[in-house]
């Protein structure tokens, strides 16, 4: 296979490897790129498996990258949250499941250790053999056992597929109630949708005005928005959009820039949000348009 041909066919799912680890779509694409510019490099004949060959590559690009950037992450004002991806800025394989690309599961990724970050979505997300990711990151199969099995201990149950019935309807019954709550400043109606321990976390790195710690309890949370719609913060409306192929919520600025995205996450097979995610870094919004 050329490498012209290579890229097109793997691309999608090196991307979503990338991501999934680091984050950031910048740094995704980069690792992308890097890999395909080493990959030229080498002689394709000599490889059995080009998908694994070039996901070994991907992943441990992506642990080096993430090592190297643990002091950032340290020194970071405030939380730090990935990188919304708007629908159609970037081709997922189709193969993959969608929930696996979802903003909760990125925010849950952030718990891992590089390297179980690495076990995590290569065998989970995936869904290569533990031989294939042991040959990849240069552990036993008994390690990557190990390591995936304290991975999922640190997500926990939020990782799990999504259930069938009735969630999609009070993701879209979500967005409507947050909307018309901004736009009148009750959010009353919105208490019904979320838990009473519910967490808001804010990203703004120090760039734009967020809460510097998560805010906790369904009072305070909705203390928050009301706060909020009476400094104006919500004049110009929120609007729908899709944000890692789930319904979520951005707010544009008067010259139609976006300033603010918000996803949520749910509780395991109820209906009811467990943790609010708003990002405003404008670091992290380029992309979304």
């Amino acid at each position: 296979m050329t490498i012209a041909l290579a890229y097109e066919q793997h691309r999608p799912m090196l991307f979503g490897l990338a991501y999934r680890m680091l984050g950031i779509v910048a740094d995704a694409e980069d690792v992308v790129q890097d890999v395909f510019a080493q990959y030229m490099q080498t002689d394709a004949g000599e490889i059995a498996n080009e998908k694994a060959y070039l996901a070994k590559m991907t992943a441990n690009r992506c642990i080096n990258l993430l090592k190297s950037s643990r002091r950032r992450r340290e020194t970071y004002v405030g939380e730090w949250l990935p990188e919304p991806l708007p629908a159609g800025e970037r081709d997922i394989d189709p193969a993959e499941r969608r929930e696996s690309i979802g903003y909760a599961y990125l925010v849950l990724l952030q718990r891992l250790t590089p390297l179980e970050r690495a076990v995590y979505v290569l065998k989970e997300a995936l869904g290569f053999e533990y031989a294939d990711v042991s040959r990849m990151l240069e552990r036993t199969e008994t390690s990557c056992r190990k390591t995936l099995s304290r991975a999922k201990a640190k997500i926990g149950d939020a990782a799990a597929a999504q259930p069938a019935g009735g969630r999609e309807d009070a993701k879209e019954r979500f967005i409507d109630t947050f909307l018309r709550a901004s736009d009148t400043g009750n959010f009353r109606p919105l208490l019904a949708l979320l838990l009473d321990d519910v967490v808001l976390v804010s990203d703004g790195g120090g760039k734009a005005r967020a809460a510097i710690r998560p805010i906790f309890g369904i009072k305070r949370v909705l203390a928050f928005f009301e706060g909020l719609a009476a400094k104006g913060s919500f004049r110009e409306g929120f609007e729908r959009m899709d944000l890692n192929g789930e319904p979520g919520l951005a707010l544009r600025n008067e010259e139609g820039v976006v300033t603010k995205v918000m996803c949520a996450e749910w509780e395991p097979g109820g209906s009811r949000i467990r943790r609010l995610y708003i990002v405003v870094n404008p670091d992290k919004l380029t992309r979304v348009i």
